[in-house]
């Protein structure tokens, strides 16, 4: 054995014996916020779900944060995604208003007379 090597081997054992347990540590902090986005995701879907309006405006609001997060995977964005879009498109055809193509023309629900000069 060479003079280098004991103090080599040693030097490669404490980076082993340091980095496994951190290695360890990161991967429970990840999981640990992967947690919590799913709880702040359950919290949003339950709001989206709501039938009152300021609730549902809550949710919106909590899954467009969660879009932007980092605490969940790409994954997990990507499904945010998806039901916000979904929530979007719910919306639209909650609101949509049903045209009457044959009744008269009018910009505020009024019938104008329209005078000739």
């Amino acid at each position: 054995m060479g003079p280098w090597l004991t103090p080599v081997l040693s030097f490669v054992g404490g980076l082993l014996g340091a980095g496994i347990p951190a290695w360890v540590a990161l991967r429970g902090q990840r999981q640990a916020a992967r947690s919590e986005w799913r709880e702040r995701f359950d919290r949003a879907l339950e709001n989206l779900t709501s039938a009152e309006p300021p609730k549902r405006r809550i949710g919106e609001e909590l899954l467009a944060d969660l879009i932007d997060s980092d605490l969940g995977s790409e994954a997990d964005r990507d499904l945010a995604r998806r039901i916000g879009r979904l929530s979007l498109s719910v919306d639209e055809r909650q609101f949509a208003v049903d045209v009457d193509s044959g009744a008269p023309a009018s910009d505020n629900g009024r019938d104008h007379i329209v005078e000739d000069s």
